[in-house]
């Protein structure tokens, strides 16, 4: 059985980032969108065709655009919230693109800082996780006869003992670090979508109404819409132009959440030390240490 690799997130969405380079750069040009898409469906990737088709047709047909991206990848599906609010609003679709790149970009960069600032802790945790079994067969390849301590009565229930204990503690490890990788690539999204309705020409009103509608068609769950709240009511008390306050509010967010990424490494780090210790430790006892004690004692000739 082949074990596949699993998807890097963030060589998805720099694929998306270029993907869109393509497409702004063919609407730069003075193509068309049905026709921009087209070429785009031609040129892209075996995965990103059937999306780039669909999208096409739907802008050939007047259609929405938010419902082709349904499915898409995380990445491609919050460019086409940006790219179908903006054909909704009227806004020039070049600028809508180049937001959309821009944001599929920040989407890469979030995604390796976790990645990175995971990969010592959890290379950490799988390495402890074999000393266990490792110590057992070093003693093995020492000549002592581990195996035939672990296959007696006793033995047995050590060796099962010493399973279920390595069981957990991968399993108790692998939540750790399923949380702590767990990141919302959505964030400052809502800004961006409500700055793109804005530099329309649209009133506040109509922004958020639209916003919500590409987020929902493009089947994406926004992060709560308190930020967007406070920098909408600061704008209006101050009377500043508020689409320069969106997106400098929606990079803020993004740096923090880059931040709070390597801030979770940290801590994962000093988590993993509780299965670690709770449960590997006994465990490299019994498979370990203890085996390779018994298999010495029993290989030793004793004077009565």
């Amino acid at each position: 059985m082949i074990r596949r690799r699993r998807p890097d997130p963030a060589a998805a969405a720099d694929a998306v980032a270029a993907d869109l380079d393509r497409l702004g750069a063919l609407v730069s040009a003075g193509a068309a969108q049905p026709a921009a898409w087209s070429y785009l469906a031609v040129a892209a990737r075996e995965d990103t065709r059937p999306m780039a088709q669909a999208v096409a047709a739907a802008a050939a047909s007047g259609a929405p655009l938010g419902p082709a991206f349904h499915g898409a990848p995380d990445a491609w599906r919050a460019a086409g919230a940006v790219i179908a609010l903006a054909a909704e609003a009227g806004a020039p679709l070049a600028s809508a693109v180049s937001t959309a790149s821009a944001g599929a970009r920040r989407t890469a960069e979030l995604q390796r800082v976790v990645a990175a600032s995971m990969a010592g802790p959890v290379a950490s945790a799988r390495l402890v996780l074999l000393l266990p079994p490792a110590t057992a067969l070093l003693g093995w390849a020492f000549g002592f006869d581990v195996p035939s301590v672990l296959l007696s009565g006793p033995g047995a229930v050590i060796l099962v003992a010493g399973a279920v204990l390595l069981g957990a503690a991968a399993l108790w490890s692998r939540r750790l670090v399923r949380a702590a990788r767990r990141t919302s690539w959505t964030v400052g999204l809502d800004l961006e979508l409500v700055a793109t309705a804005v530099r329309a020409g649209l009133p506040l009103p109509s922004a958020r109404r639209l916003m919500r509608d590409a987020a929902e068609q493009a089947d994406l769950v926004l992060a709560p819409a308190d930020d967007l709240e406070a920098v909408l009511g600061f704008a209006a008390g101050a009377g500043l132009p508020v689409v320069a306050l969106l997106v400098a509010e929606a990079d803020r967010l993004r740096r923090a959440a880059v931040a709070d990424a390597r801030i979770r490494a940290e801590v994962l780090a000093v988590r993993l030390l509780l299965p670690l210790g709770l449960l590997v430790l006994p465990a490299f006892l019994l498979l370990g240490a203890l085996p390779v004690g018994l298999a010495v004692l029993s290989s030793t000739a004793l004077p009565l």
